[in-house]
C-alpha cells in the first residue's frame, strides 16, 4: 500500500515536471512551428529569451536562445520567426531599448529581388539602438548645474507664496471677481429690458421721422399750391382787359395810340437836331 502511494506520487511528480516544461515553452512560444535566424552582437543587455522580434513593429518571432562565441566575443541570439515571413538577403536586426527597460529585436528587411536567406543563416547589424535612457549621463552634468538655480527659484517661489501681502493681494482678486460676478449677473438680469426699451426708442424715431418727413412735404406742397394760385391770378389778369396790364396787353387801341405818340416823339426828335435853333436859344454875355 505505501509503495503504491510512492508510485502515484512520483507519477504526479513527474507529471508536474512535464507541465512546467511545456508551460514555459509554451509562455516563451517555443511550442509553435518556427523558422530559426541568428544574429551576433557585441551587446544583449535588458535582451532575454522570450523578448519581442518586430517588423515594422509588430511582432513575428522572439527570441529561442541565447549562448555565448568566445571565438568572436559575441553574443548568438535564435531568432524564431513566423514561418510564413520570408527573410530577403541583406534584411538587418537591431536592438532597440523600451520605455520599461526592456529590448527588443527590430528587423529591417532587405531587397527582395536578392533572393531570399535560408533558415538558419545569420542576419546582418546586431548593434543596439540609442534608448532614451542613454543620454542621461551625458546630461547630468547640465542637470546638476542648474539643480542650484532650482533651488534659488524654489526659494524664491516659497517667500513669495507665504507673503501675508499675496494672501491680501489674493483676497482683494477674489473680493474683486466676486463683485465683478454680481455685476454681469445683474446686466443680464438688466440687459433684456434696457434692449427693449432701446427698440422702442428706435421705433418712436422712425416713427417721428416719417412724421416730419410728412409735414414737411405737406408744407412744400402747400406753398407750391400758393405759388401756382399767384401766377394762376396774375395769369388771369393779364388776360383780363379791366386792369392796365391787362388793357395793354389786350386792347388794340391803346396799342395804336402808343405807336402814334411814339411816332410824334420822333418826329419832334428829328426836328430838334435839324432845327435846334428854334427850340435852343442861347446868348453870350457882353453882347
Amino acid at each position: 500500500m505505501k509503495r503504491a502511494e510512492e508510485i502515484k506520487i512520483g507519477i504526479w511528480t513527474i507529471v508536474a515536471i512535464v507541465a512546467m516544461v511545456f508551460g514555459i515553452k509554451f509562455l516563451k512560444g517555443q511550442l509553435h512551428t518556427s523558422t530559426v535566424y541568428y544574429m551576433q552582437s557585441p551587446n544583449v543587455e535588458r535582451v532575454a529569451e522570450s523578448s519581442h522580434v518586430k517588423l515594422n513593429g509588430y511582432k513575428v518571432g522572439f527570441v529561442g536562445s541565447m549562448h555565448y562565441n568566445y571565438a568572436t566575443n559575441e553574443v548568438v541570439l535564435g531568432l524564431y520567426l513566423d514561418p510564413s515571413l520570408r527573410l530577403p538577403r541583406g534584411t538587418s536586426a537591431i536592438i532597440v531599448p523600451d520605455l520599461l527597460g526592456n529590448s527588443n529585436i527590430h528587423l529591417t528587411l532587405g531587397d527582395a529581388a536578392n533572393g531570399f536567406m535560408a533558415a538558419g543563416d545569420t542576419l546582418l547589424g546586431g548593434g543596439m539602438a540609442p534608448g532614451l535612457t542613454d543620454g542621461i549621463a551625458d546630461a547630468m552634468p547640465k542637470v546638476m548645474a542648474l539643480l542650484p538655480k532650482v533651488d534659488s527659484l524654489l526659494t524664491g517661489l516659497n517667500t513669495v507664496v507665504h507673503d501675508t501681502r499675496l494672501n491680501e493681494t489674493l483676497l482683494s482678486v477674489n473680493t474683486l471677481a466676486h463683485k465683478l460676478d454680481r455685476t454681469l449677473t445683474d446686466l443680464n438680469r438688466e440687459l433684456p429690458g434696457i434692449l427693449h426699451n432701446v427698440d422702442n426708442a428706435t421705433a418712436n424715431l422712425d416713427t417721428l421721422s416719417v412724421e416730419l418727413r410728412e409735414a414737411r412735404i405737406r408744407d412744400i406742397i402747400g406753398q407750391a399750391n400758393a405759388t401756382l394760385d399767384s401766377v394762376n391770378l396774375m395769369v388771369s389778369a393779364l388776360n383780363s382787359t379791366q386792369g392796365t396790364a391787362g388793357r395793354l396787353i389786350n386792347s388794340d387801341e391803346l396799342h395804336r395810340q402808343l405807336e402814334g405818340t411814339l411816332a410824334d416823339v420822333d418826329s419832334l426828335v428829328n426836328d430838334i437836331k435839324a432845327h435846334p435853333k428854334r427850340y435852343i436859344n442861347i446868348k453870350v454875355f457882353g453882347k
